[in-house]
């Protein structure tokens, strides 16, 4: 499959290349084509990402529809624990598990609370009447 596809986009080049030599016009067709054939090599020869070796340019809209995903699924489908057979926290904790990523979410905030300047309320283990 992966070679079909870096195939498909190495014999649009040859096409438009073979179009130009008749039709001027034609070589702005390599705008498009040659990008797209670089990309497809690059994402060939790539060993960081499989989707990308396995199906080169096709594998971006994989990444593409990831990016866009969050705002589709909270205008259209659901929030992030509804999914089945498993939500979205579940399936992103076992992708970055999977990466080696850190897996953990800081509980309350990321900011440097020991950082001069960082003002909060302290909780008074014996209130009283102000």
């Amino acid at each position: 499959m992966r070679y079909l596809i870096l195939l498909t986009f190495l014999g649009l080049n040859l096409l438009v290349w073979l179009a130009s030599q008749t039709l001027p016009d034609a070589r702005w067709g390599f705008a498009l084509t040659v990008p797209l054939a670089l990309m497809a090599l690059r994402d060939f020869f790539q060993t960081e990402h499989t989707i990308l070796r396995n199906f080169p340019v096709l594998g971006h809209m994989r990444y593409l529809a990831e990016t866009i995903r969050p705002g589709v699924q909270q205008y259209f489908i659901e929030n992030e624990s509804e999914g089945r057979p498993f939500s979205k926290e579940e399936r992103s904790l076992v992708y970055q598990r999977a990466k080696g990523v850190l897996d953990t979410k800081p509980f309350g905030t990321q900011r440097d609370v020991y950082e001069v300047g960082y003002e909060w309320v302290n909780h008074s283990m014996a209130p009283v009447h102000v």
